[in-house]
């Protein structure tokens, strides 16, 4: 993997929150993320930098991430658990 996934704080609470199953499938997601830094989501939106942000679902989760080519590191931005 020439990436690697970094999270962002509030991310991070989100996760460390979470049971043990949830945390290793969240790891797996950014994982993923982390080893094709160029695919696209379902959404895009600017962040306050005026950044584009991909919108992908995985399962129940929603994650927000952005590639940061310059340091080869995936950022992961936001996570949200989807109403079912």
């Amino acid at each position: 993997m020439d990436y690697r996934y970094v999270l962002d704080v509030d991310v991070a609470e989100v996760l460390l929150s979470l049971p043990l199953r949830q945390r290793r499938y969240f790891i797996t997601i950014s994982r993923r993320l982390a080893e094709d830094p160029s695919q696209t989501g379902e959404e895009t939106f600017l962040d306050d930098s005026e950044r584009v942000v991909q919108k992908k679902q995985f399962g129940q989760w929603r994650v927000s991430y952005w590639a940061d080519h310059a340091t080869k590191e995936m950022r992961i931005v936001g996570i949200q658990r989807s109403k079912a």
